[in-house]
């Protein structure tokens, strides 16, 4: 306890000293009238002296004590040419603490830096840096993240915020670890835009990581979201990303890893929707190995032909976790015999097929609405299907495979044909699951949010707002939260059959930017058997505006 709060004390050590950034060239030249970046970042890594500089360089300086804060303004510097790659970026340690560039824009407009064709504009080695308020053009990769061992507990994480990432000829931004490095950064409210890759990620430590998250981030004609290659030993390696969107481009995600590799390699995607013209999310597995995906409360579409979901070779180790999901294209999961989970819950296919190809854990399938789909399970699968209390409207459903019989249990089907090995049990005499939907998902405060339900005959719902989770937990089964419980304010009025509430807002200007959760709590009216004794619809977030 007392060496964690000595670090803490450190790592808020003083203000530092700011140094501008005068110079529209990223090197210039020591002595001159202009300070430039790489001189700038240079002074913060203590490796050039403000007595080498010029009076008019030194004049840029403000502050007392170590330059912590490297700051470009777009009305003093509205454009830095990079020249080369910058010099990388390490501060002074812990006793300095955290190394800032960050870019001003005033009117509106981020300072550029203009990558041209150099392989990269900035390096990021120490986990005490953040850049933000910059916009990137060109280059072949905009950022460089790959940093050493951590030294402490603190979990410190370099960060990268409110930027903007265009034409890049490579990647937006790219992480390394090798050895027993651990990288480890936090990428938010940030935008991503004309490149073949916005993450890329590549991993070959031993007992190191790479450790990725995003939020608020956008992406749009960029090629591939995240391109992740595994091939280390040790920790788990993850790519996370919240809030964010994905549009004009081929893959939200696609993962490979080495065959020798056993380490665990994890994409979470949770409030991500994507539009793709490929697979949605393609991950290549090994049998040594385990690839987690983890995916939730998103809507995805694939180009045509093409995947939402793609797991294979059905040899390989995969771990896959979905819920809250609305898919409008094709699934295919495949998996081996030391596959843990397949689980898909309280989710929504609209008119594709959903293949499962598994050797191992069996299907966990509960709370889904199935609408005009296929069900299709291949001839060398060897994990029974079991399809349990869901919805299937005009949805055929076949198995191929004597060892992996494909099973509807209290489940309600209209239309749609069982062939092969799909049997039905305990068919509910009803459609079970409520819907609902929420509108605007950015209501202004003084406004009002809707609340429309459809419920069945028989079941009663109650409606109830919530501070939103940023960090829900999503491995729970069969319900998940995404608002907290603890903050609950339960709507005093219970709907049935088709319902709207228009609940206003009051006009509070200290909401605006606040998230909550709206969420429907069904129940059975008459404690129906074949009814869910309560039953969690797919709810929505609510930025107040």
């Amino acid at each position: 306890m007392l060496s964690t709060i000595l670090l803490s004390s450190l790592l808020a050590s003083g203000p530092g000293a700011t140094a501008l950034v005068n110079d529209p060239s990223s090197h210039g030249t020591i002595g001159d009238a202009n300070l430039s970046l790489d001189e700038a970042i240079r002074l913060a890594n203590g490796t050039l002296s403000l007595a080498n500089l010029s009076a008019q360089e030194q004049a840029q300086i403000s502050g007392q004590g170590a330059v912590t804060t490297v700051r470009i303004d777009a009305s003093v510097t509205p454009v830095i040419a990079v020249q080369a790659p910058v010099t990388e970026i390490v501060g002074q340690g812990m006793a300095v603490g955290r190394v800032c560039v960050e870019g001003v824009a005033p009117q509106g407009t981020r300072p550029i830096l203009d990558g041209g064709n150099v392989g990269y504009v900035l390096s990021l080695k120490r986990h005490l840096v953040a850049v933000s308020g910059l916009r990137f053009q060109g280059g072949d990769v905009a950022i460089v993240a790959q940093m050493p061992m951590m030294m402490s507990q603190m979990n410190e994480m370099g960060m990268v915020s409110d930027c903007e990432f265009d034409g890049q000829n490579v990647y937006g931004v790219e992480l390394l670890a090798t050895g027993m490095e651990e990288t480890m950064l936090t990428c938010t409210d940030s935008q991503f835009t004309n490149m073949p890759v916005g993450f890329r990620i590549d991993e070959t430590t031993t007992d190191g990581r790479i450790m990725c998250t995003g939020e608020h981030l956008t992406f749009d004609g960029v090629g591939v979201g995240c391109d992740a290659f595994e091939g280390g030993a040790g920790m788990q390696t993850m790519f996370s990303l919240f809030r964010s969107d994905f549009t004009n481009g081929a893959t939200l995600g696609r993962s490979t890893r080495s065959s020798s590799s056993p380490k665990l390699f994890m994409f979470r995607f949770v409030y991500v929707d994507a539009v793709c013209t490929d697979h949605v999310v393609d991950c290549v597995g090994e049998a040594a190995g385990n690839t987690m995906i983890h995916h939730h409360h998103g809507d995805w579409t694939a180009g045509p032909g093409k995947y939402a979901l793609f797991t294979h070779p059905r040899t390989a180790q995969f771990d896959i976790h979905g819920s809250e999901m609305t898919f409008h294209s094709d699934i295919w999961i495949g998996a081996n015999s030391a596959s843990a989970r397949v689980w898909h819950q309280n989710n929504h296919y609209d008119d594709l097929t959903i293949t499962f190809d598994c050797d191992g854990a069996l299907p966990n399938l509960v709370w889904n609405r199935y609408d005009d789909c296929a069900v299709e399970v291949t001839p060398a699968a060897r994990s029974p299907v079991d399809i349990r209390m869901s919805e299937l409207v005009d949805t055929d459903c076949s198995s191929l495979a004597f060892l992996a019989p494909l099973k509807l249990s209290g489940c309600y089907r209209s239309g749609g044909s069982l062939t092969g090995f799909a049997t039905e049990v305990l068919a509910a005499p009803q459609k079970m699951l409520p819907t609902t939907d929420v509108s605007p998902k950015q209501p202004l405060v003084g406004g009002d949010v809707n609340l429309a339900a459809n419920s069945p005959p028989g079941v009663l719902m109650a409606w109830v707002f919530a501070d939103s989770f940023s960090r829900p937990n999503t491995s729970q089964e069969p319900v998940r939260y995404y608002g907290d419980p603890s903050t609950a304010i339960v709507l005093p009025v219970v709907v049935a059959y088709q319902s709207l509430l228009t609940v206003p807002i009051p006009a509070i200007s200290s909401l605006i930017g606040l998230e909550f959760y709206a969420q429907g709590v069904a129940f059975p009216m008459f404690g129906q058997s074949f009814l869910p004794i309560y039953y969690l619809p797919r709810g929505e977030r609510i930025t107040l505006r």
